[in-house]
Order: C-alpha cells, then structure tokens, then sequence
C-alpha cells in the first residue's frame, strides 16, 4: 500500500511467520523472533526465528519506487541432546518444516511472494548452545518495500489510447482514440 513503511511491511510478515508456524507445530515449546542470548536456553523443542539478510531483488525496478528485496530467514530447531534419539527427532523436524515452508508457498496475510526453502543443515558446533542439538532451516521470500508510487492519488494515471497502422507513432498522435471507460 502506499501508506506503508518497511517496517509496518516487516512487522506483518514477521507475525505472519510466527503464527503460522505456531498452528502447524503446535510440539514447539518456543516460537519466537530474536530471543535474547541472556534470557537462557528456551523451552525445548524450540523454533527461534530470525530475518537475516536483505537483499536487492532481480527484478530491482519495477516502476513502482517500492525496492523489490529478497529477504531470508532462518528457523533455529532445537531439541534436548539427552533426549532420546534427539539426533533423529531434531531431523525429523527440520525437514518437515523445510518441507511444509515449501508446500505452503506464501504466509497467510503476508503481502509477500513465494517461498523459497534454500537448506536444512546442522549448526555449526562451534555455535550450539551447551546440551543442546541444532539444525537450521532457511528460506527466502520476495518482498516489495516501502510505498508503490501509483497507489498515490499524485501518481500519473495512464489513459489508454489506440490508432491503426501505418497511422501510429507520435507523428500520429491527434488521430488516436481514447479507450471507452468500461473497456476490459
């Protein structure tokens, strides 16, 4: 919209993530964005969350003013190392978010593109968290940020007009017609 800000835009995917990922993995004991590293280990098993790059879009110009942005997250997976067979369990859970990120294809009320799931893969070791076992999973998601320049009321409005050939070009301007208003 034109009102929004990148951040309003961020602040909506950011719940949209979050609670999707509540309703479908209802077992996560913790689901949350950027926990503190002073707060302790969380609740087990866990899914912390955080937006990690930013980059520009292939397709950079739109022509809407909006900086089309890739953006990538990643979901943090941890389970107990005590636990029985938490090496298999923590797997398991990767790869089925992993897998449900891709057949969801877009987080409901998000205005985002596609989702695209990029690797599930172990926490480097040096990283973890003491008796905890970690895998992450990343993906990305296209999005367009800041205010689209034709949802402005200051914004040009194209009027749609035609001509035949050879009658075109802007030598033949005065002899194009306008569409009518209720032309699909």
């Amino acid at each position: 919209m034109a009102t929004d800000t990148p951040s309003s835009t961020l602040d909506v995917l950011h719940a949209a993530i979050e609670a999707a990922i509540r309703a479908r993995f209802a077992d996560f004991a913790t689901v949350e964005f950027y926990r503190d590293a002073n707060s302790g280990a969380p609740p087990t098993p866990a899914c912390l969350l955080a937006m990690t790059r930013c980059d520009r879009g292939k397709d950079s110009d739109d022509g809407s003013g909006q900086l089309q942005a890739v953006l990538r997250f990643e979901a943090r997976i941890s389970v107990q190392s005590a636990a029985a067979d938490s090496a298999l369990q923590l797997r398991r859970i990767a790869v089925n978010l992993a897998t449900w990120l891709h057949q969801l294809g877009r987080f409901p009320g998000a205005p985002s593109g596609a989702i695209e799931v990029i690797a599930a893969l172990p926490e480097d070791a040096a990283a973890a968290q003491p008796d905890l076992r970690t895998w992450i999973v990343e993906w990305s998601v296209p999005l367009a940020l800041g205010g689209n320049a034709w949802e402005d009321g200051d914004g040009v409005v194209p009027h749609a007009s035609y001509s035949f050939a050879p009658e075109i070009g802007r030598a033949h301007e005065r002899r194009y017609q306008p569409l009518a208003e209720d032309t699909p």
